[in-house]
């Protein structure tokens, strides 16, 4: 387990650690603690360490906390899937989902026509996985927003403020007349502290602001490699899919040239579920299995043509 932190503080020399605790707050894990140096207010200073040999007996959520000078400066959701479910596209989407259900205010980094990114806090509707923001002189206005293509979405904590997540996304324009505009303005009137106007801000939104859809990309789901211990069979497709077994470098490259849009085996959830795994354990497992089964559907069609 890699665990990845950007430190940004005064200058000099400070003290560091992290724990890891389950979801019942037992420590399972207290990393050495140890000096770093900050460069200064104005940097960010990245830190990386490589975890090994840490015994987990449960799979639910757990949460790393660090300290830096003995004071808590963050603590983020970590997300622990067993045997083929590891996938760190889910893990990204559980942690970017549970920092917007919890916030108030994303900061959106918007390139500028100087080569120099602005970054700004806004207040937005996150609904079905997109978030949505309304830019406008009666509002919030971010330069550059409503022209701009992609954008970076920061999630911070709601206690420390510390960053927790950070990921691209796509922007689109909601018309103004349109029933999707009635329907995200009506749900932010609901978000948005201290309205001055009651409802009739859905008419000044309509006048004065554009509303914008922001769609996260968080990369394609892949199917995780077998973790050591998994079944035979099941590691002797990870080896494959990986190069070094009897199929050797050309399955891989096949595999790679085959693209499969994930759906959910229901067989397999249904199985996961009585087992007694996560829905969102065993969702990750049961698309990983189809995709799994419906590449090796069309390499089966693709030898026999």
């Amino acid at each position: 387990m890699a665990v990845v932190r950007d430190y940004q503080g005064p200058q000099g020399a400070q003290i560091e650690y992290f724990v890891l605790r389950d979801s019942r707050g037992r420590e399972v894990y207290h990393s050495n603690v140890r000096r770093i140096e900050l460069r200064g207010e104005m940097f960010e200073d990245r830190f990386v360490d490589v975890v090994s040999h840490v015994r987990l007996e449960r799979g639910d959520e757990h949460e790393m906390t660090f300290f830096v000078n003995d004071s808590e400066v963050a603590t983020i959701p970590v997300f622990v899937e067993f045997g083929m479910g590891g996938d760190p596209v889910v893990a990204a989407k559980e942690t970017f989902n549970k920092a917007l259900s919890k916030g108030a205010v994303v900061w959106l980094g918007v390139a500028q026509s100087n080569g120099r990114p602005h970054s700004q806090a806004v207040w937005y509707v996150w609904t079905d996985g997109k978030v949505y923001v309304l830019d406008g002189p009666t509002e919030q206005q971010v330069p550059g927003l409503p022209q701009s293509r992609e954008v970076t979405i920061t999630a911070r904590s709601k206690d420390l403020r510390s960053r927790v997540s950070e990921v691209p996304a796509a922007v689109a324009v909601i018309p103004n007349d349109s029933e999707q505009f009635d329907l995200i303005a009506r749900m932010a009137l609901g978000r948005r502290l201290n309205l001055p106007d009651g409802d009739g801000a859905l008419e000044r939104w309509r006048t004065n602001c554009t509303l914008l859809e922001l769609t996260p990309d968080f990369g394609e789901e892949r199917v995780a490699p077998a973790a050591a211990g998994a079944p035979a069979g099941q590691a002797a497709t990870a080896e494959a899919a990986a190069g070094h077994g009897p199929e050797g470098p050309a399955a891989k490259a096949a595999e790679e040239d085959i693209h499969v849009e994930a759906q959910v085996d229901q067989a397999v959830y249904d199985q996961l579920i009585a087992e007694g795994k996560s829905e969102r354990i065993a969702r990750a497992k049961a698309k990983a299995a189809y995709v799994r089964a419906e590449k090796a559907r069309i390499r089966a069609e693709r030898d026999a043509g």
